[in-house]
């Protein structure tokens, strides 16, 4: 990454952690494992590419598939909050 903050290099087939409890349940917690199956860009004003959701395969994962996934692979998604305060 060039000790750049913010940038990291995702390669389909390498390693990533859950790093937030999504759904206790099924499994799919802070701490799960998995190999990054699929990502999903979205190319900005500058021909630049953002990640803007994947598709992970986590074998501890128990319970339905979701949305037509095999049954060990979950998305994960964007995850951003923004607001604006009015006077």
């Amino acid at each position: 990454t060039n000790q750049r903050l913010g940038r990291l290099p995702l390669v389909i087939g390498m390693k990533v952690m859950i790093i937030q409890n999504f759904d206790v349940p099924n499994g799919i917690v802070n701490g799960t494992t998995g190999i990054l199956m699929q990502i999903r860009y979205e190319i900005d004003s500058f021909q630049r590419r953002h990640a803007t959701s994947a598709i992970v395969k986590c074998d501890s994962v128990q319970g339905d598939s979701i949305a037509d996934l095999p049954p060990t692979f979950i998305p994960i998604v964007q995850d951003s909050v923004s607001f604006t305060l009015m006077h």
